[in-house]
């Protein structure tokens, strides 16, 4: 643990800080524009959903992929892994304006998800070795990335009309670029564990795998939402500006809790957290489905520090905890394959077509039911004996 007190300086703690901004600067844009540029480039919709679909696939294969080639290597591999993964990213993004056939582009959209994908999981690793040296809280590493999908958003927002939607490719290769340079200042820390002392890990899988399937559940839940929330708001007769708004208090919410008690949250019993979250998710879903005044909206919003960034911040230092040494890596990337992965493609398409059958309301129904499903999973996690606290 010194050793690795001495490696990590305000410096690098910047790198970190620069890469999150970054990196969910370009999911900021991505998500919302990429199906708009597709558009613009002359693509039909079942083109768009096969690409943007594609990207989704890249989140459930590449991440544990990477963690398991990078499994017990040292942090300057790690380091440069990531590196090169954004450089190529960067270029793969640029390459995004190039092609109008649909197998070719098809191909580049594929490797630029899985370079993107992959990036993140290894650097929440190493944001939780950084956290255990009690220098930051995690949740201020990663707030970061709140603000910048923040700004990327609005400005998106202005700059990305039908004038400048060609810009797209190249902002997004450009906060790639960043994130690789963000990432050539990332600390050393020690080699991980040896193969010969792996094995003290065997005792932690039972908790992890209860943990992937909490969150492959609590991901899914958020289908309805990351699907079809704006749709919703828009075919209840609220403006651009105002859909725009409501997500702004979600990730506002989100940002203020990282900040004030990311740190709190990395020393409570991950279960309690977990079952907590999972019942604020199902009021959420619930009262979501029940109502469309704003003013009763907007607390449901402020809900999303629990849904999603109480929620990770457990289960990142968990995974970090129970799954360390020669296994982080892709202990790490199988949290996020199995979470934003599978659990958000699925959720999304489920809810797709529940809403396609009958309306907006029932597939919000479906998400709290999905959530409260996970709560005997997480009550499970939350009565381990054996989870190993620091």
């Amino acid at each position: 643990m010194v050793s690795l007190v001495a490696m990590v300086t305000t410096h690098a703690l910047h790198h970190i800080r620069l890469f999150y901004a970054a990196y969910f600067a370009a999911m900021g844009l991505i998500l919302p524009f990429f199906p708009v540029f597709l558009h613009s480039q002359g693509f039909d919709a079942g083109s768009i959903g096969l690409l943007v679909g594609l990207l989704a696939a890249a989140k459930v294969i590449a991440p544990p992929c990477a963690g398991r080639v990078l499994d017990g290597r040292s942090s300057r591999f790690s380091r440069r892994f990531v590196v090169l993964a954004a450089l190529l990213g960067g270029m793969l993004a640029w390459m995004l304006g190039w092609f109008h056939d649909i197998y070719l582009l098809a191909m580049v959209v594929f490797l630029f998800g899985v370079f993107w994908a992959t990036i993140l999981p290894l650097t929440d690793g190493l944001s939780v070795s950084v956290a255990e040296t009690a220098l930051v809280d995690y949740g201020r590493l990663r707030v970061w990335g709140s603000i910048g999908f923040i700004l990327a958003s609005a400005l998106g927002g202005i700059w990305l009309n039908d004038a400048h939607m060609q810009s797209f490719p190249w902002i997004v290769a450009m906060l790639m670029g960043v994130m690789a340079l963000a990432a050539r200042g990332f600390p050393l820390h020690p080699a991980a564990a040896s193969t010969a002392d792996a094995g003290a890990d065997a005792v932690c899988w039972r908790p992890f795998l209860l943990l992937l399937l909490t969150g492959f559940l609590m991901q899914a839940s958020h289908g309805a939402y990351y699907g079809f929330f704006s749709l919703y708001l828009a075919d209840a007769g609220y403006r651009g500006w105002q859909i725009g708004a409501f997500w702004i208090v979600g990730v506002l919410a989100e940002v203020l809790l990282m900040w004030r008690w990311g740190g709190f949250l990395e020393r409570c019993n991950p279960g309690r957290v977990f079952v907590l979250c999972l019942l604020l998710a199902a009021l959420r879903w619930v009262g979501t489905a029940l109502t469309l005044s704003w003013w009763l909206l907007v607390p449901l919003q402020l809900l999303h520090a629990a849904t999603f960034a109480a929620f990770h911040i457990a289960a990142v230092t968990s995974v970090g905890r129970w799954m360390g040494g020669s296994r982080h890596a892709s202990a790490q990337g199988w949290y996020s394959a199995m979470g934003f992965g599978l659990g958000g493609t699925l959720g999304i398409m489920g809810s797709g077509w529940v809403v396609a059958q009958a309306g907006f309301e029932p597939a919000f129904w479906l998400c709290a039911a999905v959530a409260l499903l996970a709560v005997p999973v997480a009550w499970l996690i939350m009565r381990q004996e054996r989870v190993p606290l620091r």
